[in-house]
């Protein structure tokens, strides 16, 4: 019994030892300085040194943030200039629908809730799948914190076509409209079969990306960056058109696509439906390309390649031009040379120059066809 006395006690010793001596100890000491130098002398007085937590059972969620950053609920009371951790927290005009109690703190910063350390908190350590969103990580990639956490906010707010605070991502679902991405990609049940399903692309496991191509750091919003500016460069012989995306336009679009994951809330989070896509934009009826006698193979190569995902035959301008009658407008040589590689004849042809510019800067991809199959294009082509 004595020996088993003492060894309690010295755990208990142990325990209020590693307490004094933790990182988060003398964060509080300053904190309770603050209090009093700012005025608040019964808060001052009032205040315990401790772990502190906010827990969110709906989302489900424990942030000890709040050990470290005391101040996060004292806006107009401690000053904005006070260093971190002890200042307070943004006034935002959005606050107000997002309270403390309700949100907490890694539902929108993300990082490691439940950690009392600063590495492990903000970076979560090796393996950990959600660093804190910070503004040294936003630079990194050429963006803003405040851009960067846009992306934690369509979760809740995918749906909504604009959300204040969110312009960069309501620019993205605007120009993601613009583009008919849902020509070729499914979202949410609806959409093309040419590309692959963007539903949940968010929750795609950084392992199964392709590298090989990629410059600078191999992360998933480089890859998207890279791959938004410059698809035939980063995926070899694909489908995807070239849309002439700037830097900006594709760091928006990244997040976006980042922002699209399997995450459940309650219904109490999610703001009221409204009638658009996931892509913000009606789906395209695509439809089968008409038989013509003596052309069923150029039939078959015009479905199967997709191109009747981008083109319509009489049916008007879809993201290329409609293709009725193209035979008697181009000469077989020049489909030729084009089908072979259209971004080299555009480069090659000043005429061309500023074609792009009247299809929103997309340029058809390279289907790689072999001599066969742009011969087949071709006949079935000028039987339209």
């Amino acid at each position: 019994m004595v020996a088993m006395s003492l060894a309690f006690f010295a755990l208990v010793a142990l325990a209020l030892w590693r307490e004094t001596r933790s990182e988060w100890r003398p964060i509080q000491d300053r904190f309770r300085a603050a209090l009093e130098q700012y005025g608040r002398l019964s808060d001052a007085r009032r205040f315990r040194p401790g772990l502190r937590q906010l827990w969110i059972p709906e989302l489900p969620a424990v942030d000890r943030c709040v050990t470290c950053h005391l101040g996060y609920d004292f806006a107009g009371v401690l000053s904005a200039d006070l260093p971190q951790p002890l200042r307070p927290h943004p006034q935002f005009p959005y606050m107000d629908k997002h309270p403390f109690l309700n949100f907490g703190c890694t539902s929108c910063h993300a990082g490691q809730g439940w950690a009392t350390t600063t590495v492990a908190a903000h970076t979560g350590g090796v393996h950990w799948d959600e660093p804190m969103l910070s503004a040294q990580l936003a630079r990194q990639y050429g963006l803003s914190e405040a851009e960067l956490l846009q992306m934690r906010c369509n979760f809740c707010h995918r749906h909504d076509p604009a959300t204040a605070g969110m312009e960069e991502i309501d620019a993205a679902k605007a120009l993601l409209k613009k583009k008919k991405c849902v020509v070729c990609h499914v979202v949410e049940g609806k959409g093309g079969l040419t590309g692959p399903e963007l539903t949940y692309i968010g929750d795609k496991d950084p392992e199964l990306f392709d590298f090989s191509h990629i410059n600078g750091p191999k992360t998933v919003f480089n890859w998207h960056v890279q791959h938004l500016t410059a698809p035939d460069k980063v995926s070899p012989g694909t489908t995807m058109p070239t849309f002439g995306f700037t830097d900006h336009e594709a760091r928006m679009l990244a997040l976006l696509l980042m922002s699209w994951k399997r995450q459940v809330f309650p219904p109490q989070y999610i703001p009221s439906p409204e009638r658009a896509t996931a892509a913000g934009a009606a789906v395209a009826q695509v439809s089968a390309p008409p038989s013509v006698s003596g052309a069923e193979d150029g039939r078959k190569i015009f479905e199967t390649r997709g191109c009747n995902r981008c083109h319509t035959i009489g049916g008007g301008k879809l993201l290329g031009p409609d293709l009725k009658g193209v035979s008697s407008r181009r000469a077989e040589p020049w489909l030729r040379t084009w089908l072979a590689d259209p971004a080299s004849m555009i480069r090659a042809s000043p005429d061309l120059a500023n074609w792009p510019r009247e299809y929103d800067g997309i340029v058809m991809p390279n289907q790689n066809l072999s001599a066969a199959e742009i011969t087949a294009l071709i006949i079935y082509l000028a039987k339209l």
